[in-house]
């Protein structure tokens, strides 16, 4: 299963066009994408808590957040560890398989935390207008 980014380097390239400070636009986004892709990690792994029952008691532990490092943005990647145990089901539980349907945890916090974190954003985006 991909694992999914949440990235600022979009907001950096943005500030670049309109002429804005870009340290303090990655000043801003960091903290930023950093508390949206431990809202998307607590999320799914509460999402988990509730589908995976007894057979993926572990499974929602190995749903982690980090930072991805790179020297033009801001980037962290959240998904399941596959080296922790039951880390590697997580495409089973998120898809289903012939032994159980899907359970969607992933999505429905993506879906869920989508939106916020757009916002956040472009609320982000147009303070550096001002």
């Amino acid at each position: 299963m991909a694992d999914i980014d949440l990235d600022g380097s979009e907001l950096l390239k943005l500030a670049a066009e309109i002429g804005a400070d870009s340290r303090k636009v990655a000043e801003g986004a960091y903290p930023l994408v950093k508390r949206y892709a431990m809202d998307l990690r607590n999320e799914w792994r509460d999402n988990a808590r509730s589908t995976a029952r007894k057979h993926g008691k572990l499974y929602p532990r190995t749903i982690t957040a980090e930072q991805i490092p790179i020297r033009d943005g801001v980037e962290w990647e959240v998904g399941p560890e596959s080296e922790l145990p039951q880390g590697g089901m997580g495409r089973g539980f998120e898809y289903g398989s012939v032994n159980q349907p899907p359970h969607w945890d992933m999505t429905r916090a993506a879906v869920s935390v989508e939106p916020r974190f757009n916002a956040a954003i472009d609320e982000l985006a147009r303070s550096f207008l001002q």
